[in-house]
């Protein structure tokens, strides 16, 4: 016996399978109801072993601290081809970026992390043109840190600023990823907007956690939750709650706990790395300093950042 399905039962059938949950935010799926149209945005997954790998942050000097001791992990890695680059514009909102954009105001440095260091490649350029200019593999979004916690200063910009990547990349698949930066140091003149310093981070969790199910970017770097995680260790100390000016992260630990925390999000997957093959040593002098006396717990305050996103770990102070 033939069985006939029509045109009008397909689609039927396909929008039921969409809307189970574990479809849903699980996934990346995001809906955006219009009328009565529906639009969905499934965020692709991280490429596995690929050839190379090229990353862009689109941010300001808390992208610069989180990739600058990237080149350490990736030599031990022996990740030659890997390239993250930093456009940066000090102090830099989304709703900021979107505006250079429309004016295509040459107002941004862009910077390259690889294994052989740090370069500046351009000192003035707009954001139109390094959308262009490589074949993103993955794109980073962050918000300006004081705004980090208030999810009214994302939209519309965050999703303007996801189409007009869209029209002007030349790579043919993009993964789209969130930096979500920490909470400043409770001495710092403006934590008051928030309350206390757990307050903030708190704060900036609840936020990206709802960036995450609005936009459908569910790749989160939890930088946020790795510096909290830092500021529980009993046995690893640094000035002004591993900060260098109660809101930067600190030069040398901070630098390399932030670093830690986007290579165990975007890198070690890709290519199948473990962070701990690396055993360098980074920075100066105590009590900045990354050694054999504390590398492990600061790479564990990354690690299980990227396990829990949103909560401080118990397990922090584990050898």
């Amino acid at each position: 016996m033939d069985v006939k399905i029509n045109k009008c039962s397909l689609f039927a059938f396909f929008f039921f399978l969409l809307s189970f949950p574990f479809l849903g935010t699980e996934r990346g799926l995001h809906a955006q109801t219009v009328g009565n149209e529906q639009g969905y945005f499934c965020n692709p997954p991280l490429p596995y072993l690929p050839y190379k790998l090229d990353v862009l942050f689109i941010g300001n000097s808390f992208s610069i601290d989180a990739c600058t001791a990237l080149p350490q992990l990736l030599r031990s890695a022996k990740l030659s081809t890997v390239a993250v680059y930093v456009l940066y514009k000090g102090g830099c909102s989304m709703k900021q970026h979107y505006e250079y954009y429309l004016n295509n105001e040459p107002v941004y440095e862009l910077w390259m992390y690889d294994s052989r260091g740090e370069k500046k490649l351009e000192n003035k350029t707009t954001i139109r043109n390094v959308m262009k200019r490589f074949a993103y593999d993955v794109v980073v979004f962050q918000q300006y840190s004081l705004e980090s916690g208030n999810y009214d200063s994302y939209e519309p910009y965050l999703s303007k600023l996801l189409q007009a990547y869209k029209i002007n990349t030349i790579s043919p698949r993009t993964t789209f990823a969130f930096n979500q930066t920490w909470a400043y140091s409770s001495r710092h003149k403006d934590i008051k907007r928030y309350g206390t310093q757990e307050d903030m981070w708190r704060k900036i969790c609840q936020t990206s956690s709802e960036m995450k199910q609005k936009s459908g970017i569910d790749i989160i770097i939890p930088c946020g939750t790795a510096v909290q995680n830092a500021r529980n260790l009993t046995s690893v100390t640094t000035d002004n709650e591993w900060t260098r000016d109660n809101q930067h992260i600190s030069t040398y630990q901070g630098r390399y706990l932030l670093a830690c925390t986007v290579f165990e999000t975007l890198i070690a997957p890709c290519f199948n790395v473990n962070l701990r093959d690396d055993r360098t040593t980074y920075g100066k002098k105590e009590p900045d300093i990354v050694n054999d006396s504390n590398r492990r717990k600061i790479q564990n305050c990354a690690k299980l950042a990227v396990a829990n996103n949103y909560n401080i770990s118990e397990f922090v102070n584990e050898e």
